[in-house]
């Protein structure tokens, strides 16, 4: 087994929270790796190097000149499966440190035990979240019974009918720190613990997305689950859950149709907001609008907003998006952009009177329904 310089650092830190003594971990070629004396680490330990070759299991050093960068103390073999894999080293005088030994070898062996597994039980991860990747987010044409039989070893059985979620993470702050991060990360693993505990159930990470696929249940369950999820996260952290949610449940070789309805309907999601959890059979318009490129959506709002500056568009686009959500209320619509309901019917009149279109107007209002959804894609690609 090969000691890392992660595992070999939490194996110098823990037992030194236990023996106030300097303490240094060797691998096998005698180079320090991890040391309570960091200007020790990377050099070379002339004793840690003859004890992996005489297949040692203890030796003491007398005093600083018997052996090329070793200090006086005693010096035990890491044993793992039955091979000498390191040398964890205690320096001071032999009869001050002696008494350690069996403990720290003992110790130090359970410790490297505890981070094999961790290490065999990642490894494990990684290969079922490739195999549920080429499933998900692959071609369809490559699932077969050879694919099939794959997932048994791995002990997933794809055939079975499920359902897909899809699941992000909104900041409400808008910023992106390293709290923010560890919230989120803390919001995936609390989803991740949820979707475990559901029979049959599996989660795969993809980018900033958890996609989860859940055994074929109705609409209703699907909400159930994923309010469930959105009250543990939102009860706990500042962020806003947002899910979208497939349609219906299309068999396990189109498994990839239903993350990309689901997909759409996250999408919709957070660009509401309110975000929260969607359905793919709620959107409307938006189904077709991920098949544009950023290109012609963005050719669409100049157009719509001709002759109006990056400023006024964004300004627009804020209040227009208020007004559709709260279904044309001026007083609902005043209440939340916290104005007066004269300045409101001041400022549509002047999005009329600036494009020709008048935002009351039901026959013009699927015109700034797509501009609202299309700046969202396109904003940052406008300039000023």
């Amino acid at each position: 087994m090969y000691i890392s310089k992660r595992s070999a650092i939490y194996i110098v830190q823990e037992i030194g929270k236990i023996i106030d003594e300097k303490i240094n971990m060797m691998n096998e070629e005698g180079i320090i790796i991890a040391s309570s004396d960091p200007e020790r680490i990377g050099s070379y330990h002339a004793a840690a190097k003859e004890v992996v070759e005489q297949r040692l299991q203890m030796l003491v050093v007398k005093n600083d000149m018997e052996y090329q960068g070793a200090r006086s103390g005693i010096n035990l073999a890491i044993n793992f499966q039955d091979k000498i894999v390191g040398v964890i080293g205690v320096t001071g005088p032999y009869d001050k440190v002696s008494k350690y030994g069996e403990i720290i070898k003992k110790m130090t062996e359970i410790l490297i035990l505890d981070q094999y597994y961790k290490e065999q039980h990642d490894i494990d991860m990684r290969i079922k979240e490739r195999y549920l990747d080429e499933w998900m987010l692959g071609d369809s044409k490559n699932i077969n019974q050879q694919f099939i039989k794959r997932g048994h070893i791995l002990q997933i059985d794809i055939t079975l009918l499920r359902r897909v979620m899809v699941i992000s993470f909104f900041e409400t702050n808008g910023n992106v720190s390293s709290e923010t991060q560890r919230m989120i990360g803390s919001s995936e693993q609390i989803i991740m613990d949820i979707i475990n505990k559901e029979k049959n159930s599996m989660c795969l990470k993809s980018g900033l997305e958890l996609l989860c696929a859940v055994p074929d249940c109705m609409n209703d369950d699907m909400i159930k689950l994923a309010e469930h999820m959105r009250q543990e996260i939102e009860t706990k952290y500042p962020i806003k859950f947002c899910c979208g949610i497939d349609s219906c449940c299309e068999g396990y070789l189109n498994i990839h149709n239903s993350v990309i309805k689901a997909k759409k309907a996250l999408k919709t999601s957070l660009r509401s907001s309110q975000k929260g959890i969607r359905l793919y059979e709620s959107i409307t318009m938006e189904i077709f609008q991920s098949e544009l490129s950023n290109d012609i959506k963005l050719e669409y709002i100049q157009r719509i907003f001709k002759g109006c500056s990056i400023k006024e568009i964004e300004n627009w686009i804020r209040i227009l998006n208020v007004f559709y959500e709260e279904e044309g209320s001026i007083v609902s619509t005043a209440e939340r952009l916290y104005m007066h309901k004269n300045t409101v019917q001041y400022k549509l009149n002047k999005i009329k009177e600036k494009t020709g279109y008048d935002p009351r107007s039901i026959r013009y209002s699927s015109l700034y329904y797509n501009a609202i959804h299309f700046y969202q894609d396109v904003h940052n690609r406008m300039v000023v």
